[in-house]
């Protein structure tokens, strides 16, 4: 009896002992399967219209740039006064001008000569009309003699005075005529000497081309100019050397250089979206979805272009090809050697199932994604084929149907058959047995 009395407390402390350490064993199971799970954010692959951009960057130049300079060298007279960079010109307008007294005297004297030679012409006309009169009168003498010979009224010694005189005649004509070609050769040869000397005068004077703006003005009135100071080796030694550079700012050309992958999507008139680009041309950029999708929509870009021409070569150091961009719209909002950005309309995609960019992960170059089953809360790995890059999404040919749940973020700590806890849903514990 006494046995019985101590075995009886004792088995209900090993009982409580046992119930305690069950219940904790089920707390611990729990939470670590609360642990395992990671939160992601879903949404359902859909069919949408997958619009191509290929991005590129490059400098904005004005189309027409006028560089201007003096081929001679002198000390400067002249420049335009109250003229700035930044301000308006006119086709015509003087800009600047060398020491023109030794030009203007050579073409004073070159239209001096010209006169001269004009009045010799005269001259030479007018001894020309006298030789043909001359010329007339000894020939009706001579066919009178002719006549009274015949009638012997008149003898051989005179018919052949007359007819030396007709022949006298006939050669003071052709002198005539060849004094008047000289004459007319000297003029010629002295508007000619007035043309080179215009040439001379205009060298020594920088008249704008064109309507356009002053962007570069490197003169300063009363210093030496030469053209050994201008430097051509580079655009940069030229703008900084060359007396003045005048540009139409109306429109813009913008060069560019695209992946060769991408180029045979480019077409000459493809639609390009243009940005001012704060980074150099060349320079990195943040990702490939930056790269290709433009940041804003594209009725938000007040810079328009389109694409004017696509090299056909190769550049075998960079793999890539040149395109050449046109301003249509919002040339105003550029400024000459500007970097800029340039989105360029590639291929589009009609009706294509798509998803996100943040939803395809990479494992040895070959695309993936995850699937959630939504009843069991478990991630599926997929291997996909991908199409067109969109501005926000990636159209996906295989290994996924329209209306899966596609993992977006988390993805990146989520494995094969996970189970996870989708952002935005209430979270459900699994049922455990009794």
């Amino acid at each position: 009896m006494f046995a019985l009395r101590l075995l009886l407390p004792l088995a209900a402390v090993i009982g409580l002992v046992g119930c305690s350490g069950g219940g904790d064993e089920e707390t611990a199971d729990s939470s670590a399967a609360d642990r395992v799970e990671t939160s992601v954010r879903v949404v359902r692959a859909q069919v949408e219209s997958v619009q191509s951009w290929i991005y590129a960057q490059g400098t904005a130049r004005a189309e027409q740039r006028e560089f201007l300079t003096f081929p001679g060298s002198g000390r400067v007279t002249y420049v335009a006064p109250g003229l700035d960079v930044g301000e308006r010109v006119r086709r015509g307008q003087l800009i600047a001008r060398l020491q023109p007294d030794r030009a203007q005297a050579d073409l004073a004297n070159a239209r001096a000569a010209v006169t001269g030679a004009r009045t010799d012409v005269d001259v030479a006309q007018a001894n020309l009309r006298q030789a043909r009169a001359q010329l007339e009168l000894t020939r009706e003498t001579f066919e009178r003699y002719q006549i009274l010979l015949r009638q012997n009224s008149a003898s051989e010694q005179e018919y052949d005075e007359a007819e030396a005189r007709l022949a006298e005649a006939r050669a003071g004509v052709a002198q005539a005529q060849a004094r008047l070609a000289a004459a007319r050769a000297q003029v010629q040869s002295a508007q000619a000497q007035v043309q080179a000397a215009q040439v001379t005068v205009s060298e020594t004077r920088i008249v704008s081309p064109i309507n356009g703006v002053l962007a570069r003005l490197n003169l300063e009135q009363g210093r030496y100019f030469s053209p050994q100071i201008v430097q051509t080796q580079s655009e940069a030694g030229a703008l900084q050397t060359i007396p003045v550079l005048v540009i139409d700012a109306s429109r813009f050309e913008i060069s560019v250089d695209v992946p060769s992958f991408a180029a045979r999507q480019i077409e000459v008139g493809s639609e390009v979206l243009i940005r001012p680009s704060d980074a150099p041309a060349g320079a990195p950029v943040a990702s490939a979805r930056s790269t290709n999708a433009p940041p804003v929509a594209p009725s938000q870009f007040e810079i328009r272009g389109r694409v004017t021409a696509v090299s056909p070569a190769l550049d075998p150091e960079t793999r890539t090809f040149q395109a050449e961009i046109r301003t249509t719209a919002g040339s105003e909002l550029l400024q000459d050697g500007e970097f800029v950005s340039a989105w360029i309309r590639g291929a589009e995609a009609p009706e294509m199932l798509a998803v996100p960019f943040d939803a395809i992960r990479y494992r040895d170059n070959r695309p993936f994604i995850f699937v959630l089953n939504p009843k069991t809360r478990q991630v599926d790995e997929r291997a996909v084929e991908l199409g067109l890059s969109g501005a926000n999404s990636r159209a996906v040919v295989s290994g996924l149907r329209p209306g899966e749940l596609v993992v977006t973020d988390g993805n990146s700590q989520i494995n094969d058959g996970d189970r996870v806890r989708v952002i935005g849903q209430r979270p459900t514990r699994p049922r455990q047995s009794p």
